[in-house]
């Protein structure tokens, strides 16, 4: 049984970057994608913790690097063994867990993640620019006079229909019954 994780273990280069939470979310994806050649129906998590990545009633929860692995790339590895064991188990139920074909699905999917360059950072988004606290307090200012002058508008519209109930009022009033 070792023998084929031997070979799926030597796929991994020795310097594996840490895998961050969205690039575990898109990494899990497409490695789903790859290996069911469908979308996975539900929706996806991330989460943290001593949590595995596997989907519990319609969600499929991925942790980019449980707390009790400690080894170097130990989010990808972990990543790509538990999205294998799940995609090994659908496409064959009846074979046990760690059969010897699961060792070629995780190396397929390994082959995919180095193939297609995830680990050099294809799936890193650009981090958005945090706005600094002088823009955050003109923004506000510019709301606070949008909202003056929304309510200065609805202010002199409260007037104009004074104005005419008054005048209404008046009228009827001048009137006899």
């Amino acid at each position: 049984m070792t023998e084929p994780y031997h070979a799926v273990n030597a796929q991994w280069p020795e310097n594996i970057p840490v895998l961050t939470g969205p690039e575990a979310l898109s990494a899990a994806k497409r490695l789903y994608r790859f290996a069911m050649k469908r979308k996975w129906r539900g929706t996806w998590k991330l989460t943290s913790g001593r949590r595995y990545t596997w989907p519990r009633r319609g969600v499929f929860y991925v942790n980019p690097g449980r707390e009790n692995r400690s080894d170097a790339g130990a989010g990808w590895r972990d990543l790509v063994h538990m999205m294998s064991h799940y995609c090994f188990r659908q496409l064959h139920p009846g074979l046990r867990p760690h059969d010897s074909r699961h060792a070629y699905l995780e190396r397929d999917m390994v082959e995919f993640v180095i193939k297609s360059g995830f680990l050099e950072g294809k799936l890193r988004r650009p981090e958005k620019a945090k706005p600094t606290a002088s823009e955050v307090h003109a923004e506000r200012l510019a709301g606070l006079e949008i909202r003056a002058k929304r309510w200065t508008a609805k202010l002199r519209r409260a007037e104009t229909a004074l104005r005419k109930i008054a005048r209404q009022r008046a009228r009827l009033s001048r009137q006899k019954p």
